[in-house]
């Protein structure tokens, strides 16, 4: 799946918005409106406005006495979200290697991002004929293993946000694919109740994946590994025979999370 953005589908008041953002970043004092526009090349209502919805949001902060603007701690949080990412990553890299030497199948790590499963990290088979999704790529949760793994354990009301309506229906890509979230409910109960969810063709035909939730000191899961392969290598025989192995890693890696707190 690319991810290629087209010149015309760029928003140029979010680029605006982002130069603006990266330039407070670069510099180490305080920036005023005239001085942040003639770096940028911005008019000054424009920079005035771009200045006060980010302020408004609290990714930007205005010195009072001086009237000039730096970054806000409303970016410092996200970048602490990365990095507990990324140190999270990097605590589960040997038990997802094992996995992969164990399996010699395509081993995927994926957090949850509103109705979409964003994968940030993978070990490809090193058989000829692998089943993987790119870094980065966002898919739609309810037809992927790992996806619906994370929505199984929500608490209700968060799910109520994301699926308020019961008999909406759900994009599907294959004929496999959950059509309706009054079908997807009554999965999820069943992930919930399991500990485990399958992805048996919902995504891309002829593939299955076996997906388990990552939990965290406070009970509360942060994300999702599963395994994916090809029908005719990865079948629901291998699947079921695989299932009891990636949840004690899952366990493993739960135990390991409450050690290191």
């Amino acid at each position: 799946m690319e991810n290629k953005v087209l010149k015309n589908d760029k928003i140029k008041s979010i680029e605006k918005a982002v130069d603006l953002l990266e330039l407070l970043s670069d510099n180490k004092k305080e920036m005023g409106i005239t001085e942040i526009g003639k770096e940028l090349h911005m008019g000054v209502s424009t920079v005035y406005r771009i200045l006060t919805t980010l302020k408004c949001r609290g990714y930007i902060v205005q010195n009072q006495q001086t009237s000039k603007y730096m970054l806000g701690v409303k970016l410092f949080v996200l970048g602490c979200k990365v990095q507990n990412t990324t140190n999270l990553v990097k605590m589960i890299t040997p038990f997802l290697q094992r996995l992969s030497q164990n399996t010699n199948e395509t081993i995927n790590f994926a957090i949850l991002e509103g109705r979409e499963a964003i994968y940030l990290f993978k070990i490809e088979s090193k058989e000829m004929l692998k089943a993987g999704i790119e870094l980065g790529t966002k898919v739609a949760a309810h037809c992927t293993s790992l996806g619906k793994v994370l929505l199984a354990f929500l608490p209700e009301q968060e799910f109520m946000i994301l699926y308020p309506n019961e008999n909406e229906k759900l994009p599907t890509f294959t004929p496999n694919s959950i059509s309706s979230v009054e079908e997807l409910k009554k999965c999820l109960k069943k992930i919930k109740k399991q500990g485990y969810a399958i992805d048996e063709e919902e995504f891309k035909t002829g593939v299955n994946c076996l997906g388990v939730p990552i939990i965290n000191n406070e009970g509360k899961v942060i994300a999702a590994i599963s395994i994916s392969g090809p029908v005719s290598r990865f079948n629901l025989l291998k699947i079921e025979k695989t299932k009891s192995m990636l949840i004690a890693l899952s366990q493993d890696i739960s135990k390991q999370l409450l050690n290191s707190m």
